[in-house]
C-alpha cells in the first residue's frame, strides 16, 4: 500500500533520514519508534509532503507521491495527525472538523464522516459548539484525530498522539487506534511511546540517528533485547524518550 524505498532527507550539511525503506500493508498498524530526535518525524512528513527528500521514493498505491503537494497528497488518501494536533483554537469542535472535509473527494461524504466521528468520539458530539481551545489535551487530541478522519483517509499517520496526556487517557489513545485499525483503516503511528505502540503493531522500524536499526512483528521487537536495554527501561515500564 505505502512505500518509501531508500529515503534520505537532508537539512543544510544534516541528514536527518538516510537509506530509510519500511512498507505499510493495508489493513495494518505500522509503528515507527525510536528517541526524539531519530528522524521519525521527518520520515512521516516527507511522507506527507511536507518536507522534500534529497534521494529515495515513496509510493501508495502505486503512484509516486515524492512530487505532489501535500494537498495533492491528502487527496490520494494519505492524511496526517500531526504532532501538537494543530487546531485552529477559536473555531468551534464542529468547524474544526468540517475543515478536515473541506477538500473535494471528501465533500460529498462529509455528512456521513461526521457521523462517524461522533459515534467514535460521543465527547465531540457533546461539545460541537464549544471552541476548540477549552477542550481538555485528550479531547483536543480526539478533535485532531477527528478531524483526519473527515478527510476520509486511506491511511491515516499519526505523529505522537499521546504526547503530553495522561497515562489513563493514553491508554484510550490507543484504544482508538486499534479501533480504527478493526474498522479496516491503515495507520502508520509514529510514537516515543514504545512499549505501548508496539504492543498493539502489527509490524514496526526502530529508527536509530535516521536508519532503521530494528524492524519486525511488534511483538518481536518489543522482545528484542537491544529494545528493552535501549528503550523500555526497568520491568515497570519506564522508557527512554
Amino acid at each position: 500500500m505505502l512505500n518509501v524505498e531508500n529515503l534520505s532527507v537532508q537539512y543544510s550539511a544534516f541528514k536527518a533520514l538516510h537509506g530509510v525503506s519500511i512498507k505499510v500493508e493495508q489493513g495494518q498498524i505500522v509503528s515507527i519508534v525510536g528517541a526524539n530526535g531519530a528522524g521519525k518525524s521527518t520520515l512521516i512528513n516527507t511522507v506527507s509532503g511536507l518536507l522534500r527528500p534529497t534521494e529515495g521514493s515513496i509510493t501508495f498505491e502505486g503512484v509516486e507521491l515524492t512530487t505532489m503537494s501535500a494537498h495533492e497528497i491528502v487527496r490520494h488518501g494519505v492524511v496526517q495527525v500531526p504532532e501538537g494536533r494543530k487546531l485552529f483554537p477559536d473555531m468551534t469542535v464542529q468547524e474544526n472538523l468540517l475543515v478536515g472535509g473541506s477538500h473535494k473527494r471528501a465533500r460529498a461524504g462529509r455528512g456521513e464522516a461526521l457521523t462517524q466521528v461522533y459515534d467514535l468520539f460521543p465527547k465531540l458530539m457533546e461539545r460541537e459548539k464549544q471552541s476548540a481551545r477549552t477542550l481538555s489535551g485528550g479531547e483536543q487530541q480526539m478533535l485532531a484525530i477527528g478531524r483526519a478522519m473527515m478527510s476520509q483517509p486511506k491511511i491515516l499517520m499519526m505523529d505522537e498522539p499521546s504526547l503530553g496526556l495522561a497515562p489513563i487517557v493514553v491508554q484510550s489513545i490507543f484504544a482508538v487506534v486499534q479501533e480504527l485499525r478493526n474498522r479496516g483503516l491503515t495507520v502508520l503511528l509514529v510514537e516515543q511511546n514504545i512499549r505501548h505502540s508496539l504492543q498493539i503493531s502489527d509490524y514496526a522500524y526502530v529508527l536509530e540517528t535516521g536508519a532503521v536499526a530494528l524492524e519486525g512483528t511488534g511483538a518481536s521487537v518489543l522482545a528484542d533485547d537491544h529494545t528493552k536495554a535501549a528503550y523500555i527501561g526497568s520491568p515497570t515500564g519506564s522508557e527512554a524518550h
